[in-house]
């Protein structure tokens, strides 16, 4: 068999730096629900950890309920589509990176704890919707990374017939690397986004990138 012949890409931190845009709506959000917006540093702490909005703001404001978090999670929905088109851009190479991934005859699926329609939007922008067999993200009602339920309930049906062995998660926070060690899965860990370096290498990943690019010399068969 091929090493890991299938790859679940993160989108955030490791196909595109979106920080930039992220930081900028999750401020506008935070003044749209008459919170005061911690200092950036803050907000780049909780980017570490590659949880969803609800898990951050409640984070950040630990005596708010699920209707504070879902009304801050509305305003920031509005708000990043213009933050996103202004301003990510792909990590180098990425393009073509999936495209040589694809000659090698690898199966790409992204992986995402960002809302589906958001992502999805995003990667259609940027053209890369055909390299994806599918695209797995943040759903009303569904588990998110690094609850194992996500590749019991939505990975496995994507690719029924496949052993873990086959699976390889490629992210850049200890939620990606999580999740891989409670899949059962290996993981990669993307060293140039917007992870935790003490946290992520304490997961013991089986693989580093310190960009994108490496995936391809780092699977060559």
């Amino acid at each position: 068999m091929t090493r890991f012949p299938i790859l679940l890409l993160d989108y955030d931190g490791t196909l595109a730096e979106t920080q930039p845009a992220i930081l900028r709506s999750l401020k506008e959000a935070f003044g749209a629900v008459g919170v005061t917006a911690p200092p950036t540093d803050v907000l780049r702490q909780e980017l570490t950890r590659g949880g969803t909005l609800q898990t951050l703001f409640q984070a950040i404001v630990p005596e708010s309920d699920e209707q504070d978090a879902a009304a801050f999670v509305r305003q920031y929905r509005a708000s990043y589509p213009a933050a996103d088109d202004e301003e990510t851009v792909l990590f180098d190479g990425v393009v073509e990176t999936l495209a040589a991934l694809k000659e090698q005859g690898k199966i790409l699926a992204i992986l995402s704890n960002k809302h589906a329609p958001t992502v999805c939007a995003s990667i259609a922008r940027f053209g890369l919707t055909s390299f994806f067999t599918g695209v797995v993200a943040s759903e009303p009602n569904f588990p998110h990374k690094p609850d194992p339920r996500v590749m019991d309930e939505r990975i496995v049906p994507l690719f029924p017939k496949q052993p873990r062995s086959a699976f390889l998660m490629v992210g850049d926070t200890v939620a990606d690397l999580q999740f891989a060690r409670n899949a059962g899965i290996a993981s990669c860990w993307a060293s140039y986004g917007h992870g935790s370096s003490s946290q992520c290498v304490a997961l013991d990943p089986a693989i580093r990138i310190d960009s994108f690019g490496e995936l391809l010399t780092t699977l060559r068969d």
